[in-house]
C-alpha cells in the first residue's frame, strides 16, 4: 500500500510541475509581449527576448522546456503499450530543445537572427508531432476524451505545417502565437486531464 501511495505521489508531482510550467510560459509570454508593445500578429517570437523584460521571456521557455521534461517523468510511472517510452524519450528531448532555444534567442547575434534563428523551434516541433503521435494511442486507452483531445490538437499541429508556407512577414507572429497556443494547450491538457484521472483511480 506504501509503495502504490508513493508511486501515486511521484507521478501528481510530476504532473503538476508540468501542469504549472506550461501555464507560466503564456503569463511570461503576455507580460513581455504588452509591456514592449509588440504587435501580436506581425512581431516574431524571437523578439520579445531580445528587448525589456527578455529575461522573463527566456524564463518562460526554459519553464515550458522543463514542463515537457516532468510530463516525461511522470509518464514513466504510466505505462501504456509499446510506443509510450519513445514518446516519453521525444518529449524530453523536445524540452532540452526548448531549453536550448530560450538561451538561443537570448544570445543570437542580429546577423543570426536575420538569416533564420528560428530554425532551432522546427526541430522542436517535429521531435513534438512524432510525440504526440506516439503517444496518441495510449491517451485514448487512459480515457477517450483524453485520447479525443489530443487527436484534435495532432491534427490541428499537423494541418499547421502546410500553413506556414503561406504566410508572408505581415502574419508570422499571428502564425508563431497559433501554433504555441496549440502546443501549450496539448501540454496542459494532457497534465490536467492525467491528473484527474489519477485522483479518479482510472489509471
Amino acid at each position: 500500500m506504501t509503495n502504490v501511495s508513493t508511486h501515486n505521489a511521484y507521478v501528481d508531482f510530476w504532473l503538476k510541475i508540468a501542469l504549472f510550467g506550461a501555464l507560466l510560459t503564456p503569463a511570461c509570454h503576455v507580460v513581455v509581449l504588452f509591456v514592449n508593445g509588440f504587435d501580436p500578429i506581425k512581431s516574431q517570437v524571437i523578439q520579445l527576448s531580445r528587448h525589456q523584460l527578455a529575461i522573463v521571456h527566456t524564463a518562460g521557455l526554459a519553464s515550458f522546456g522543463l514542463a515537457h521534461l516532468a510530463l516525461s517523468l511522470a509518464l514513466g510511472g504510466l505505462d501504456r503499450g509499446k510506443l509510450w517510452p519513445m514518446a516519453r524519450a521525444l518529449l524530453a528531448a523536445s524540452g532540452f530543445g526548448l531549453i536550448y532555444t530560450a538561451w538561443f534567442f537570448a544570445a543570437v547575434s542580429d546577423i543570426e537572427l536575420a538569416s533564420g534563428a528560428s530554425d532551432p523551434l522546427w526541430v522542436v516541433a517535429s521531435l513534438t508531432g512524432v510525440a504526440m503521435g506516439a503517444l496518441q494511442p495510449g491517451l485514448s486507452r487512459v480515457a477517450p476524451r483524453l485520447g479525443l483531445f489530443s487527436a484534435i490538437c495532432l491534427g490541428i499541429w499537423l494541418w499547421l505545417i502546410p500553413v506556414a508556407y503561406f504566410v508572408n512577414d505581415q502574419w508570422i507572429g499571428a502564425y508563431e502565437r497559433i501554433v504555441g497556443c496549440v502546443y501549450v494547450t496539448w501540454v496542459t491538457g494532457v497534465s490536467a486531464a492525467l491528473i484527474k484521472a489519477k485522483r479518479q483511480e482510472t489509471i
